[in-house]
């Protein structure tokens, strides 16, 4: 497209990781703030939400933002300009009715999951956060559309609007509900007859309906930008163009791309929910029959919460609200490597359009690399760290810190698996893009099956209990990837370079892990064992040395990089102003 300005794949990923490194931090701040608030049995409530919440999500969206990436591409590639804008309109339609249906859809599934899972105190949260489905089909419209142009800045933009609503709205309404009397719960129809903990109930509900006045805040956002910004569709472009193709058959061409996407999409998000629903379900069973056994495991928290045989149900949403906190440190690293596939697909699309294969081999070794890059240095950092970074983010809170060393193994079993889980959307994407939707479909439901089995093994089990939930996830994640990578060199006759892929940044990973545990135990020891209390109590000496150590594994991963030479002149020119960094590096000698 003629004076049309696009971004690189890496450029393009920046923004949206610049983005997402301020929403995860707003997003985790806010959740840190729930879970000290309300401890992990409100947390566990807002955790069954959104288990319900986030496949349904994903189902009503599955699909339709990739394609519609993916089609305005592959339209623009080939000068199909009349027919790029008419798109437009046609997958903002099919969005909002699919945001209709996914939020009837939640409505109607929320009493059966919420009593099967044994946590009705959690319908409220579930219904605070239906309508957010509805805002996000819409909004995600705007930002498929904007990323086949390969233009992330309104994606960005967007999420920055819809954490900052989450976050204010949601502390407004949790302290709202926090400082009341909670009078009013008890002329709520229906509610008053279901939940049991009022306190809990509200407290997680009014905390996520943050989400979905967020959520409004993007929508609005993204249609009064389209209204007042140009895309870089001009007139002349338009004039140029053939005549656009009829509704009707671009809303087919649309369905017939997304489908296959939707089914590779469905499989995942069912069976997140099926995943969730199963670690609960038999976690409360194994309460109800081993109940000693799970207790003699966690002492600490049996004698600090006070649970009993008659409380089981409590001690489950404990149980899983501590696991779900796990879960939110392990997902950081996914929700960086995942702008990457973003990135790639209308790149990709055209490369592959175009078939200019070695274009496109290009693009998917970038893209493996640069996970590889985010995800080992975190993984090998939540091994040699999983204690003090938990300690660290919950060890404030009397109500949350009796969990952690016994959520701390799980924590590090989850840093092993970080490098599949990093890769596992960035392929699904890449795959996508070259069309072969199928493959993603095939990995997941194997991958799903070994996951569920492993869940009912081994959560069931109560000398393991919550602790097996982590197995099944590794096992999923390590057969996806694998087998997305040998279709990805099969189909585009790619040999991966295993050096620079995987040896090189996992070296410099082991370099910053190891730093990190190092200065940790060093600060730990020499440091008073009240830490900096008289300036804040956050500062004890376990804090303080974790920051240390984190703090040196990001200097010795950086030196490491470039000794090794395991980033290289053309990803760095890449990079906003890359070409004088790159220029500069070279001259020092520092890359080749």
């Amino acid at each position: 497209m003629a004076n049309a300005k696009k971004q690189s794949l890496l450029n393009g990923a920046l923004i949206l990781s610049a983005a997402i490194v301020l929403v995860k931090i707003l997003s985790v701040l806010f959740k840190l703030y729930v879970a000290n608030k309300i401890g992990y049995g409100g947390t566990g409530l807002y955790a069954t939400a959104y288990n319900i919440y986030t496949p349904i999500y994903s189902i009503a969206l599955a699909g339709l933002p990739t394609a519609v990436s993916k089609m305005v591409a592959s339209e623009l590639a080939q000068g199909h300009y009349k027919d790029v804008k008419r798109l437009f309109g046609v997958s903002n339609m099919l969005f909002a009715f699919m945001g209709l249906i996914g939020t009837a859809l939640m409505l109607l599934l929320a009493y059966p999951f919420a009593y099967s899972v044994g946590s009705l105190d959690a319908m409220p949260s579930i219904i605070a956060i239906a309508p957010s489905i509805f805002f996000c089909c819409v909004m995600s419209g705007y930002r498929g559309y904007y990323q086949g142009h390969s233009n992330m800045n309104p994606s960005a933009v967007s999420q920055i609007f819809e954490a900052a609503g989450k976050l204010i709205f949601g502390w407004l309404f949790l302290n709202i509900v926090a400082g009341s009397t909670l009078s009013f719960a008890d002329n709520i129809p229906f509610m008053k007859n279901i939940v049991t903990d009022v306190s809990s109930a509200y407290a997680s509900a009014a905390a996520i309906a943050g989400v979905s006045v967020g959520s409004l805040m993007g929508v609005i956002y993204l249609i009064i930008r389209s209204r007042v910004v140009r895309d870089n569709v001009t007139r002349s472009l338009l004039n140029s163009s053939p005549e656009a193709k009829s509704r009707k058959a671009l809303a087919r061409r649309l369905i017939s791309i997304a489908i296959p996407i939707a089914l590779s999409s469905l499989v995942f998000n069912v069976t997140t929910l099926i995943d969730n629903w199963t670690i609960q379900n038999r976690l409360k069973a194994v309460l109800e029959s081993g109940y000693d056994t799970v207790a003699n495991m966690y002492p600490g928290i049996v004698s600090a919460r006070g649970f009993t045989r008659e409380t089981a149900i409590d001690f489950k949403t404990y149980l899983f609200g501590a696991y779900d906190m796990v879960l939110e440190i392990k997902n950081v690293v996914p929700t960086f490597t995942i702008t990457l596939g973003l990135s790639a697909i209308p790149i990709l699309s055209e490369n592959w359009t175009k078939k200019n294969i070695p274009a496109v081999r290009r693009s998917i070794e970038t893209v493996i690399r640069l996970c590889m890059l985010i995800a080992f240095p975190a993984g090998i950092g939540m091994i040699a760290l999983s204690d003090d970074l938990l300690y660290l983010l919950f060890g404030s809170s009397a109500v949350n810190a009796p969990a952690i060393p016994y959520i701390a193994p799980i924590l590090m079993f989850y840093g092993f698996s970080v490098f599949f889980l990093a890769l596992t959307q960035p392929l699904t994407a890449a795959l996508q893009a070259i069309d072969r939707m199928d493959v993603p479909i095939k990995a997941m439901a194997i991958g799903a099956t070994v996951k569920i089995v492993a869940n009912f093994v081994l959560v069931s089990i109560p000398s393991v209990n919550i602790q097996g939930a982590v197995f099944g996830s590794i096992l999923c994640n390590v057969v996806m990837v694998v087998y997305a990578l040998y279709i990805l060199s099969k189909e585009t006759k790619l040999k991966y370079n295993y050096n620079s892929l995987f040896v090189k940044p996992f070296l410099c990973a082991v370099i910053s892990g190891a730093a990190a545990w190092l200065v940790n135990s060093i600060f730990e020891k020499a440091l008073p064992a009240n830490g900096l209390t008289f300036i804040s109590s956050r500062l004890s000496a376990d804090n303080i040395a974790c920051l240390a150590g984190v703090f040196a594994a990001v200097i010795f991963y950086v030196i490491a990089l470039f000794a090794l030479r395991a980033i290289t002149k053309e990803e760095i020119s890449m990079l906003p102003k890359g070409k004088k960094i790159a220029k500069a590096l070279e001259k020092y000698g520092f890359i080749g």
